[in-house]
């Protein structure tokens, strides 16, 4: 905070004409002159300041009347830090900081004078001026203007000082309400000029009218189609994001005021799209203000707020073109507030859980909402309102596979009679959704193209020699060719994802579809957002009651579903136990049971994790879950992990496997060899884990290859140490490649010992004497 001193002040300004003589006045006294005199400098507002110098030459000419009063110049401090704030409200919600210290300063008994050109300088509120009057009176402080000296002591004076401040007070208020009337006035015609969001654009006279430009156009169109179709915001924003599109954005403000520019898209943007009445052809005046005013002088007003339609000053329809009738309008701002669970009670946007009830399901007891609660063993719909609110006990809990599928079942039924006349909606949408993506495309391109021909004729135009001149409108123009680039490239790739039209087959594929809704409603790619929203085109709400039974027993549910044409149904489905829950599902059994003869339990298990098959608790399934649930159902297997276990001493397993003391027998060796050929990748063996029994895969082909029938015939180009050789390997690496299939080994008798022998897997053909003799 600086204070200005008179040597400053006469500096920064002319001396203005004096406009009386330089004669003291009775009511100042030696005690007054000891003290400072105070000159308060303060103009209402930035634009004051900027183009009305001429009333703060005359404040700070107040200084020259000070000193002919009998102040010394250096006892005379300008305060002028209030330049530009207005006075209509207390200090501390406009910051006035001058006036806070100008306070202070009477406060403390440091001042003998205030002057200011008028009282209304000071304040121009009641409460902050009788403040002054008061503190001023306590200390002895004398208050002027331009016209005379006022003792706030005497009582002619302080009447005098407090009419100013009234009057001032009544003076701003009569002006305001004058502007403010004709502003009202002038709005309740509609011609009041107010700020237009992009889209809109003034025409020559002043109406509003629909932006020229057909990209803007078209974004915005989408936004309310799509929400018309989709029926969630978040859900725009999704497609918007996933089709690469973006929404236009025009600056109020800055030196990019009016200027478009293409954004992200994001749900804010997307929002205020939908809520502005502006975009439905309506003239809303008044949209945001405080939500009750306070007059001026008590403190900060309260937070601003958007109002509602009947709340607002000044509605007008049909006022001017939109993007879309007014009706429809109030029909996306209903659903909006039906989503939107913050704040009142509502049904909720449809979200990506698994429960098609989400929202719209009752308790049958106590009528409050029940919801959904998901968990890896039972996700159920649960109604805790009066547990949450008041601690009594939950008031009932029932699975969600249950009562979906017969609700589902229940639907189904109902729209099959509309299957036609859904197939050719659906059909009819999907056209009109792609049309409308390529739309937006096209014109997304051509305006990239414009601006790339723009910046090459504005570098033809430019002097070749100029060159710094030319280097930057070169940079520009590449810049612009290499965005119409990246955007021609991903155009393409949008095109490969789902912009090309739909072909004859795609079409036979969707009319099955929709002829065949309940594959449709079951199908992988239909999401839990899909089936909601179909379900709410025609159920307004569903009521659930378990009946009597202890928690966990088995029982009937009962259904009371109320459709949207005011018809109830009511449906009684039986609800399974805990012991039900807990049992393996029927198709999972007969699946194991299936494969147990011919695939070991750990093939079993991981063909069921692949296919997301979980265990009843949720869990992954390994060889020990499924063992003990053959063997709780008494399921045989066909490939035992114990040997002893084989019917027939001999006889390979479901999966063509045999014991290793089998293959021993047949092969003429001792086990413990067969364990050195699994090491080396000759020989294909099983072992569930270690210190477990090992089974071999021992085919004819496998036989032939071990016991010297196929290296009889010829086959086997090296020795081992020659293969190294040959093949540039080690002993490790050539397992390797035994292992993953790239040599083959044959096991040949040579005298009286057995060698091994390996050929290449693409070149495994026999090998004559001779051939072999100039090999080594």
């Amino acid at each position: 905070m600086s204070l200005t001193t008179l040597a400053v002040a006469q500096h920064a300004v002319a001396p203005a004409p004096a406009l009386h003589p330089p004669v003291g006045d009775p009511k100042i006294t030696p005690r007054h002159l000891a003290r400072q005199a105070l000159i308060y400098v303060r103009q209402s507002s930035p634009t004051q300041v900027q183009r009305h110098p001429e009333s703060a030459r005359r404040q700070y000419a107040l200084a020259e009347r000070a000193q002919r009063l009998g102040w010394p110049a250096e006892q005379v401090t300008i305060i002028d830090e209030d330049q530009g704030k207005s006075g209509a409200g207390s200090a501390a919600t406009h910051e006035r900081d001058g006036f806070a210290q100008l306070v202070s300063a009477v406060g403390l008994g440091d001042v003998g004078l205030l002057l200011a050109l008028e009282v209304s300088r000071f304040a121009r509120n009641s409460a902050e001026w009788y403040r002054l009057l008061e503190l001023a009176a306590l200390a002895g402080v004398l208050i002027g203007d331009e016209a005379a000296i006022y003792d706030p002591r005497a009582f002619n004076d302080r009447l005098l000082l407090g009419l100013h401040g009234t009057i001032s007070e009544v003076e701003l208020h009569c002006i305001q309400a004058r502007l403010q009337g004709a502003r009202r006035s002038k709005a309740q015609r509609g011609e009041l000029p107010l700020g237009l969001p992009v889209g809109l654009v003034r025409g020559c006279e002043g109406a509003i009218e629909l932006d020229p430009d057909q990209e803007v156009q078209g974004a915005l169109r989408t936004v309310f189609e799509q929400f018309e179709a989709l029926g969630s915001a978040n859900a725009v924003l999704r497609f918007f994001c996933e089709h690469g599109l973006r929404l236009p954005r025009r600056s109020g403000r800055g030196a990019e005021a009016g200027h478009l520019r293409w954004a992200k898209p994001s749900y804010q943007a997307i929002h205020q799209v939908l809520v502005n009445p502006i975009y439905a052809g309506a003239y809303a005046y008044g949209q945001r203000g405080a939500a009750q005013e306070m007059p001026a002088g008590l403190g900060r007003r309260g937070p601003r707020h958007r109002f509602a339609l009947d709340e607002l000053e000044v509605l007008i329809r049909d006022h001017h073109p939109g993007y879309v009738s007014w009706e429809q309008y109030l029909a996306n701002r209903a659903l909006l507030r039906d989503n939107s669970r913050q704040f009142t009670p509502s049904r909720g946007a449809p979200r990506a859980g698994q429960a098609v009830l989400q929202g719209i399901v009752f308790c049958g007891r106590c009528g409050c909402r029940m919801k959904p609660q998901y968990s890896a063993c039972s996700p159920s719909y649960r109604c805790a309102s009066r547990h949450q609110h008041y601690g009594e006990p939950v008031c009932q809990s029932l699975t969600i596979d249950h009562v979906d599928q017969a609700l589902s079942a229940t639907f189904l039924a109902v729209v099959q009679p509309a299957e036609i006349e859904a197939l050719l909606a659906l059909s009819a949408e999907l056209d009109r959704e792609q049309a409308q993506i390529e739309r937006q495309w096209e014109l997304r391109l051509e305006r990239a193209r414009y601006e790339a021909e723009r910046a090459g004729r504005q570098y033809d135009l430019c002097e070749p020699e100029n060159r710094l001149v030319a280097r930057e409108l070169e940079t520009r123009w590449n810049a612009k060719l290499r965005l119409v680039t990246e955007l021609e490239e991903e155009y393409q790739r949008e095109q490969r994802r789902g912009l090309t039209p739909l072909t004859e087959a795609e079409h036979a594929v969707l009319r099955a579809l929709v002829t065949d809704l309940p594959t449709l409603w079951s199908a992988p790619a239909t999401t839990a957002e899909e089936r909601k929203r179909l379900l709410r085109c025609l159920v307004r709400e569903v009521i659930l009651d378990r009946g009597a039974g202890a928690n966990g027993a088995g029982g009937v549910t009962t259904l009371r579903i109320g459709w949207k044409s005011g018809a109830w149904t009511e449906l009684r489905v039986r609800r399974p136990s805990t012991a039900d829950y807990a049992r393996t599902p029927r198709a999972v059994l007969e699946r194991i049971r299936a494969s147990a003869a011919r695939l070991p339990d750990e093939r079993i298990a991981e063909q069921l994790n692949a296919d997301g098959v979980p265990t009843r608790q949720g869990l992954q399934w390994t060889a020990l879950r499924v063992e003990r649930l053959r063997r709780y159902h008494q399921i045989p297997t066909g490939c035992p992990t114990m040997p002893t276990v084989l019917p027939g001493a001999g006889q390979p397993r479901g999966d063509g496997l045999v014991s290793v003391g089998v293959a021993a027998a047949r092969l003429g060796v001792a086990p413990s060899a067969l364990s050195h050929w699994r090491k080396w990748g000759f020989l294909h063996a099983e072992q569930r884990g270690p210190g477990a029994p090992l089974w071999v895969r021992l085919t004819p082909e496998d036989i032939a290859r071990l016991d010297g029938t196929l290296a009889g015939q010829g086959h086997g180009r090296w020795r081992l140490q020659e293969a190294r050789r040959v093949l540039a390997v080690t002993q490790e690496q050539l397992w390797d490649k035994a292992r993953q299939g790239e040599v083959i080994a044959y096991r040949a008798r040579v005298a009286d010992h057995w060698e091994w022998r390996v050929s290449s897997a693409d070149a495994d053909t026999p090998v004559t004497a001779g051939d072999r003799a100039r090999l080594m």
